[in-house]
């Protein structure tokens, strides 16, 4: 369990235990044994309601309780820590618990690609036009997200890490690639990294003056949880960082910032506004996205404000992803039918132009997966959920509507039945 402090101009630093009863705090140690659990004081001077901390969306975003974990795995924890169990024995336990947590949903290790006969360890490749990268120093976050199904990023004792330093052997794949035209700096958060650092990977991609690499993407939570990196009042980096973004733009690329927003309270501060605006000045286009989660923001009437806030103050709304069978999914996850009903509530209410988000999509193993709706049939008066695919490993497969049997309690693609029949 971590939390971070950060000496920023005219912002404090206050200890989030003073605000929680002593059985709370003693929750928070035993389930982050298993889940990794890290703060910052902005995130928790700024965008939590301690007064209602239960129930707030920030709280539950980024501090776990026991409810995140089935029963009887956080009664073992627990009785292995009160007992003073050995560290070895009680990493054993837990271990045992994080890998029946599907670390790594939709296949993802089968998304790592060759290149001369060795395995691109830092490189995802499932869609044919796009490489994610994830730079080893950018394998951590300025906090955790409790969702996060990135998680074991962040647990180095399992060894289950995606992450190269080598931007050469990236930049020689991508260049065996002509289909590929965007690469993704994932983690984790790239924008833990300095601008410095950063600069390394994206001077050589621009020396390497790819033809048919357009697009440059940095997928961050920054917004949220660290704003500062934006500005250069509060941050000596911010300007360098700033300026790298403007170097990407002036050498061709169009350069997307794939910001994580969960909750219109996000979005608060001055601070984050005054960021989005320098982001923009540099020519970048900022998108945002983030999955539907019971107890944070399962409220259409929020994400119809949050989508058109998020347009007022210069971003495009892009995805609403269905939650991921990983980690803690138990506590987060909604039937299907639910989060297609808050989509669709939403998307109606949402302004003309926030109505560019896709959703609800589940990033399977297959691809994308867009609940487009649910129908009735004339054939056999059951109902079915329409889908098609808006991302696949096989390109020609997506766009193309298809149907699956109907089920009020599958919370994800894999739990669906095909149908085997004409439906008109």
């Amino acid at each position: 369990m971590k939390l971070i402090s950060y000496n920023v101009k005219n912002f404090r630093s206050i200890e989030y235990m003073k605000y929680l009863p002593e059985e709370v705090k003693q929750e928070i140690e035993i389930v982050s044994k298993v889940l990794p659990f890290k703060a910052n004081n902005y995130v928790v001077d700024y965008l939590i309601d301690w007064e209602n901390y239960e129930t707030d969306p920030v709280y539950i975003l980024t501090f776990p309780n026991r409810h995140m974990l089935p029963k009887e795995d956080y009664l073992r924890v627990k009785q292995a820590v009160e007992s003073e169990m050995p560290s070895h024995k009680l990493t054993q336990i837990v271990n045992d618990i994080r890998l029946r947590m599907n670390p790594h949903p939709a296949n993802q290790q089968s998304n790592v690609p060759r290149l001369n006969g060795e395995t691109l360890d830092g490189v995802q490749h499932k869609y044919r036009d796009i490489a994610l990268f994830f730079p080893t120093q950018g394998q951590t976050c300025h906090a955790n997200c409790t969702f996060c199904f990135r998680w074991p990023q962040f647990v180095k004792d399992l060894d289950l890490q995606f992450s190269m330093k080598e931007i050469d052997d990236v930049i020689e794949y991508i260049r065996s690639q002509d289909h590929l035209h965007e690469i993704l700096f994932t983690g984790g958060d790239p924008m833990i990294m300095s601008p410095r650092t950063i600069s390394r990977y994206i001077d050589k991609i621009i020396e390497a003056k790819i033809p048919h690499l357009d697009t440059i993407r940095f997928g961050t939570k920054s917004l949220t949880y660290w704003p500062f990196a934006y500005l250069p009042q509060y941050n000596d980096e911010a300007q360098e960082l700033l300026d790298l973004f403007k170097k990407i733009v002036d050498n061709g690329f169009h350069l997307s910032i794939m910001a994580h927003f969960n909750h219109i309270n996000e979005m608060s501060n001055a601070v984050v506004s005054e960021a989005i605006q320098n982001i923009r000045s540099t020519g970048a286009q900022i998108r945002t996205q983030a999955p539907l989660l019971r107890h944070i923001n399962d409220d259409a009437d929020m994400w119809s404000k949050m989508w058109s806030k998020q347009v007022i103050m210069g971003m495009v709304p892009y995805y609403m992803f269905v939650e991921r069978e990983t980690g803690p999914y138990g506590y987060f996850q909604l039937p299907i039918t639910k989060v297609y009903d808050i989509y669709s509530d939403a998307i109606r209410k949402a302004g003309s132009f926030a109505k560019t988000v896709t959703g609800p999509v589940m990033s399977a193993a297959p691809g994308k997966v867009q609940i487009m709706g649910v129908v009735d049939s004339p054939v056999d008066d059951e109902k079915y959920f329409m889908l098609q695919f808006v991302r696949n490993r096989d390109y020609s497969k997506t766009f193309k509507p298809f149907f699956m049997k109907y089920d009020e309690q599958a919370t994800w693609f894999d739990q669906l039945k095909e149908v085997e029949k004409a439906l008109v």
